[in-house]
């Protein structure tokens, strides 16, 4: 009994340790991306996910991102995701200009 419990406990942890995770990120702009039934290219294709679409991250194995979006939970790769939505402004780099020879240094 007391072994169940234990197991119990570290389920649980577990478990909370990935909800606790769960990240917003988006798709880049420019990719469309295939959403997978496992972390791999060699799961079937099941759909796929539009540049700029917003999805919850809720865990990670091997480069491969478990995400879920509308209620269902599918594997994309890592590699096109950013913690950033697509309009997302960056504010440019000011331009220093040197004393020599009037060239711009950014």
């Amino acid at each position: 009994m007391k072994k169940l419990l234990i197991s119990a406990i570290i389920a649980a942890t577990a478990m909370g340790a990935t909800a606790a995770t769960a990240s917003t990120a988006w798709i880049e702009k420019g990719v469309k991306l295939n959403a997978r039934s496992g972390p791999g290219t060699y799961y079937k294709v099941i759909g796929t996910f539009h540049p700029c679409t917003k999805i919850h991250v809720v865990g990670w194995k091997n480069g491969w991102a478990k995400v879920s979006y509308n209620h269902h939970y599918y594997w994309v790769s890592g590699k096109y995701l950013q913690n950033h939505s697509c309009n997302h402004y960056v504010k440019p780099k000011k331009k220093h200009y040197g004393h020599s020879h009037g060239h711009k240094h950014y």
